[in-house]
């Protein structure tokens, strides 16, 4: 399991409302939703800090890329 340390708020708030089996699963969805920053680093949600278990579509959100600290609407997709 994820050290105490390296977890999110909101992936903390998720993992103490899951079971240890529902927690992985939800971890291994968010981080099938990625995104590509300008500067080329593809990102998935969970490396970011966010949750994004259950949903659909192609949403765009504001996004502050992990490699080069540059923020901005960036489109996601489920790979």
């Amino acid at each position: 399991m994820e050290n105490e340390n390296t977890l999110s708020g909101s992936q903390k708030l998720v993992r103490f409302f899951s079971s240890k089996s529902k927690f992985e699963k939800i971890k291994a969805e968010s981080k099938l939703w990625k995104f590509t920053c300008d500067c080329g680093k593809e990102s998935s949600i969970w490396e970011i800090g966010g949750v994004r278990s259950g949903a659909k579509g192609k949403p765009s959100m504001y996004i502050k890329c992990p490699a080069c600290g540059k923020g901005g609407m960036k489109k996601i997709e489920k790979v």
